[in-house]
């Protein structure tokens, strides 16, 4: 692999330069991800409107490999703000937000950078789930990332600021597997705080 101003001077001399920078800089991402330097490649919507990174996303690891291929089947429609949930036609993973039942040990705990507590299931194991969610927001001429995850649609949680009248029930419902995101230490209670 060729890199620096050799492989852009190569790579002019056979494509459009535009297209050779755009394919320079993909290039150089990538020799500074393989550094170790965070920095992320952005993605592309079915309209072709990049999706990056955000700083501090919640982005679980698991689901990073099916970015490129759930990004592409959403069209943004000029929206400003997106949550969409992509259905593939194989288990793409598992998901640790489960319905839960009267048998069921739920607790409540804080998560970092979260503000309130979230709903969590003791004795249960995460779930085998064919679709992804994805959470993005406009930016400046392109798409920011908040979040993305293998499960089914959510409603926000009841403290979060998009939280709607389904959210306490959706939430009294359902409840993430314990261990499978970090709590904050001291922040466990068996009392629902809604």
């Amino acid at each position: 692999m060729r890199s620096g101003k050799g492989f852009l001077i190569a790579l002019q001399s056979r494509t459009h330069p535009i297209l050779a920078d755009k394919i320079f800089s993909a290039e150089m991402r990538f020799e500074m991800e393989c550094q170790g330097k965070e920095e992320t490649m952005p993605w592309l919507l079915k309209n072709g409107e990049v999706v990056v990174n955000r700083y501090q996303s919640h982005l679980h690891s698991d689901v990073e490999r099916l970015l490129p291929e759930a990004l592409g089947q959403i069209d943004p429609a000029g929206r400003g703000f997106l949550v969409e949930e992509v259905v593939f036609d194989r288990v793409v993973g598992e998901t640790t937000c489960v319905a839960t039942g009267p048998g069921d040990q739920a607790v409540y705990a804080k998560r970092p950078k979260r503000f309130g507590p979230s709903r969590f299931v003791k004795n249960r194991s995460p779930e085998p789930c064919n679709s992804v969610v994805v959470i993005l927001k406009a930016g400046d001429g392109e798409y920011v990332l908040v979040t993305a995850f293998v499960g089914t649609r959510p409603e926000p949680e009841p403290w979060d600021r998009n939280a709607t009248e389904k959210s306490v029930e959706f939430w009294a419902s359902h409840a993430l597997i314990w261990g499978s995101e970090p709590v904050i230490p001291g922040t466990e209670t068996d009392k629902c705080p809604w």
